[in-house]
């Protein structure tokens, strides 16, 4: 029963991400994620963080809380990237171990936002860090919780406040033509900030 417990729950936790993957999809030219994103430490360090705080919110745990390893596992191997889990997986290790030992030599340095600013470490524990980051900010402004101090100053959330006050009378008439009621969008245009144009590099990389 514990492993179709788990199984489920990483059903649950993939199910609540799938319209951002689907997103992220249009944006390449043949519908798929690309292959080389789960080599990539600013992916692996965005979607990991992504599917970790999935699984505390549809699990109805505390943003403190740790996520559950097994489930987060299931939720890759089973349906984000089966075909390049083992891929993923051995970078991801690679870079929880490098950031570990920076950490534990105190090479790791944060602003008063959370931006990582250290200079003494590898470039892909910068990005690792970073795609955490974003996808930290994404998740807690969807659940209201991203502090103030780093809606009002962080550069790409005044953007994507910008493109979401231009974009409203467009995106309420959409939402209305299907029938829906109309949700802040900021979330959305910030993680397009983040993502778009990295995946679109990551494609055409692969042409």
């Amino acid at each position: 029963m514990l492993g179709l417990s788990k199984a489920s729950k990483a059903k649950k936790v993939y199910d609540s991400i799938e319209s951002q993957l689907n997103t992220i999809k249009e944006w390449t030219h043949n519908n798929k994620l690309p292959e080389k994103m789960w080599a990539d430490p600013y992916m692996i360090g965005y979607f990991f963080k992504t599917v970790a705080l999935a699984d505390l919110i549809t699990n109805k745990k505390p943003y403190s809380a740790t996520p559950d390893q097994i489930v987060i596992k299931l939720c890759f191997e089973d349906y984000i990237c089966p075909e390049n889990f083992k891929v993923f997986e051995n970078n991801l290790f690679n870079l929880m171990d490098k950031e570990l030992k920076a950490k534990k030599i105190g090479a790791l340095k944060f602003d008063d936002l959370g931006n990582h600013i250290s200079k003494d470490v590898d470039k892909d524990i910068d990005e690792f860090l970073l795609g955490n980051r974003h996808a930290s900010r994404v998740i807690f402004l969807l659940g209201g919780v991203l502090k103030e101090e780093i809606i009002l100053k962080d550069a790409q959330i005044l953007e994507a406040k910008k493109i979401t006050h231009q974009n409203k009378p467009k995106d309420e008439a959409a939402a209305e033509k299907l029938g829906f009621k109309y949700r802040d969008m900021l979330p959305f245009y910030l993680s397009k900030i983040y993502l778009k144009s990295r995946i679109e590099d990551l494609c055409s990389n692969e042409l």
